[in-house]
């Protein structure tokens, strides 16, 4: 088993379970405490994990990019291609920094005249040889996941007035409200779904019920929700 694999096993344990010791983690993954022990060390170094009295708990802050696009991929990328089919040539959108709405982005490369804004590195990367604008806003950068926040970051925002606004989130409960860890990226995407036209909200089914300290918005305050075949139709 590769070692990625492994660590979105031990945190699908850890949600289940908040706190498990070394020889749990070791009898329910088939593998040796010294591999556990390592990946406990390596999940940590990451922020993925932290370690308390008697175990290792999950660390409530948010995991950096390279490992959370690899959580439920398929669901991911299903979303992404619809997401995609809504952009039409020659709009102006905005695009954040979101693992699910970054599988948007080869389903995007073919379109022409779009002028595509955005607070994630990793978006103007992935575009930088299509036929379309990029504007990427600035700011100060969060190393984890190549992301811009801050206030000069929202004063971009400012000059435009994208018509359709993708983003993601961590969480959404019951009564509609969107939520997330990340303070500086929350703030972010407010100033985006206020200036755009129209917000559009990419979520996998993981993240119905779950709620976070930091308000993004309610789904009565987005024209669409994008998700997969999983997800409660309570909360749409």
């Amino acid at each position: 088993m590769l070692q990625i694999e492994r660590f979105k096993q031990i945190r699908a344990l850890l949600e289940n379970t908040p706190t498990l010791r070394i020889n749990q983690i070791s009898e329910m993954l088939y593998v040796s405490e010294a591999t556990v022990r390592r990946d406990v060390a390596a999940m940590e170094k990451n922020g993925l994990l932290k370690r308390v009295y008697g175990g290792v708990t999950l660390n409530t802050e948010e995991m950096p990019l390279n490992l959370r696009s690899f959580q439920y991929a398929d669901k991911k990328d299903e979303i992404g291609k619809q997401a995609a089919q809504i952009v039409k040539d020659s709009q102006t959108i905005f695009i954040d920094s979101s693992s699910t709405v970054l599988h948007m982005l080869p389903y995007i490369k073919h379109k022409k005249d779009v002028t595509i804004i955005s607070n994630s590195q990793k978006v103007i990367d992935s575009l930088a040889f299509t036929d379309n604008k990029l504007i990427l806003t600035g700011g100060e950068l969060i190393p984890r996941n190549l992301a811009y926040v801050g206030e000069l970051a929202c004063r971009a925002l400012d000059m435009y007035r994208p018509e359709l606004v993708f983003f993601s989130s961590q969480g959404i409960d019951a009564d509609g409200e969107i939520t997330d860890a990340s303070q500086t990226e929350t703030t972010l995407r407010r100033a985006a779904i206020k200036r755009g036209i129209q917000a559009i909200f990419l979520c996998d089914s993981s993240k119905a019920g779950r709620i976070y300290p930091h308000h993004v918005c309610y789904k009565s305050e987005i024209a669409k929700i994008i998700t997969d075949s999983d997800f409660p139709k309570e909360y749409l």
